[in-house]
């Protein structure tokens, strides 16, 4: 059980991550957080889930992250929508403390997805999950090697870090935002794709920047304000 870690640090600094529906091919999109979390130095544990594979990049994987059997802080889930609720219930009963979801297919695909959004922040919440996304592409925490996503920005070989983080609702522009700071010498501290905020949001993830030890100043990036009162 990840119960001992607050949702910040399972957020931010994870000591041990599942990557759900990791690729051993490493030209697919769904191999990438692996390859970027050890490419910038991640220092905690990578657990590949794939009922395929015996290995992913190398390393064991497992069935599910249930089959792990020991404590996982954040699950990045990257299967399709049909199959997300299956892996957001295998987290729960795992104990994992939070977990990003990259699949796409919900509240931004029309009235039926946001009906299944609805349902998956139902099941996450009765079994104490936490969720950022769906429709995210993830997390990037430079000072701390945690490069939790897809963004192919990420394939640069070395990063900067700062004390500026961005929370943006576009998980492109993190890229944009990333490389363009790198040219010329501005670094950040953490990088927020916040995706369709169906649970964790703007104002949730601002206030635990705001606490913060590396974060001097947050950015945002909105296309629209979902929670007006939290913000």
């Amino acid at each position: 059980m990840s119960a001992d870690i607050s949702i910040a640090d399972a957020l931010f600094r994870p000591r041990s991550i599942a990557l759900v529906g990791a690729s051993g091919d490493a030209n697919k999109h769904a191999s990438l957080p692996h390859q970027y979390l050890r490419r910038h130095g991640y220092s905690g544990e990578i657990y590949p889930i794939n009922a395929r594979r015996e290995s992913v990049l190398g390393e064991r994987a497992f069935k599910s992250v249930s089959d792990v059997g020991r404590s996982v802080d954040h699950a990045f889930i990257m299967v399709p929508a049909d199959a997300v609720f299956d892996a957001v219930s295998d987290c729960c009963r795992a104990g994992v403390r939070c977990a990003t979801i990259l699949s796409n297919g919900f509240a931004e695909a029309g009235e039926s997805g946001r009906q299944r959004q609805v349902e998956l922040v139902a099941l996450a919440q009765a079994g104490g999950l936490r969720l950022l996304g769906p429709n995210s592409l993830g997390v990037i925490n430079l000072v701390d090697g945690v490069a939790l996503s897809a963004n192919e920005v990420l394939s640069l070989p070395e990063l900067r870090a700062g004390h500026y983080s961005l929370i943006s609702q576009s998980g492109s522009l993190i890229g944009a935002v990333l490389s363009r700071g790198q040219e010329r010498g501005v670094g950040f501290a953490k990088m927020i794709s916040v995706g369709n905020e169906a649970d964790l949001g703007v104002a949730e993830v601002g206030d635990m920047l705001v606490d913060d030890r590396d974060t001097h100043a947050i950015l945002l990036f909105l296309e629209t304000v979902r929670s007006a009162a939290g913000l």
